[in-house]
């Protein structure tokens, strides 16, 4: 009994340390790997010749990754746990807008103007104010456009 109560807590620590992932897709060049998507840190993925991926961490880090005939390898460097907030915050960012009417929704939102949100941090935390994800989403496209690429 003891054996079984052990192994759950392990496979519940072990377990969710897997669903986090170290980067997020900011940009591709290729449609299969979408924008928002994350990626483990030393996963390997099937980048060919010629297309590039740029992915980011939650530090804001930018790094541009370009595509080789075997695939390419994230760098293996793996983030703090502290940054899963922040990671999870900038995987919802780089997500597609909703199409159509959004019901409930508060509008009119007073938002900081995009050109202020120079720090990743303002940005994520503008995102959750009512009515500025839109705001939010171009603050973290000129941030990103800003970066330097490794």
């Amino acid at each position: 009994m003891r054996g079984t109560v052990l192994g759950v807590l392990a496979a519940l620590a072990f377990g969710g340390s897997a669903l986090a992932a170290d980067f997020v897709v900011v940009a591709s060049s290729d449609p299969a790997i979408k924008k928002g998507a994350a990626l483990d840190a030393g996963a390997k993925v099937a980048l060919a010749p010629g297309a590039t991926l740029t992915i980011m961490r939650p530090s804001g880090q930018i790094t541009t990754l370009r595509g080789a005939p075997g695939g390419v390898t994230v760098p293996a460097m793996r983030v703090a746990a502290a940054d899963s907030a922040k990671f999870e915050g900038l995987k919802a960012l780089l997500q597609p807008p909703p199409e159509g009417r959004t019901f409930g929704a508060r509008r009119g939102g007073i938002c900081p103007p995009v050109e202020t949100l120079t720090q990743l941090e303002d940005i994520l935390r503008v995102a959750d104010q009512a009515g500025c994800k839109t705001v939010a989403r171009q603050a973290l496209d000129a941030y990103i456009a800003k970066q330097p690429q490794q």
